[in-house]
């Protein structure tokens, strides 16, 4: 979650934009955080996919006394 900080405010400030546009500029901003969440959430997906195919750890000895 520590890397998708940086993410995840740049898109607040781009929503703060887009509010704040005047027409012209609005559907350049929508499309930029459009493009943006896009390519995280196909960054996350990806990520987990990786995780989920990944191989498990090897179980911990067990020690018995």
């Amino acid at each position: 979650m520590k890397r998708e900080w940086p993410f995840l405010v740049l898109e607040v400030l781009l929503l703060l934009v887009l509010l704040q546009s005047n027409a012209p500029e609005v559907w350049f901003w929508f499309i930029a955080l459009l493009v943006l969440l896009t390519w995280r959430s196909l960054a996350l997906r990806q990520r987990l996919h990786l995780r989920a195919t990944a191989e498990p750890p090897a179980a911990a000895p067990t020690t018995e006394a």
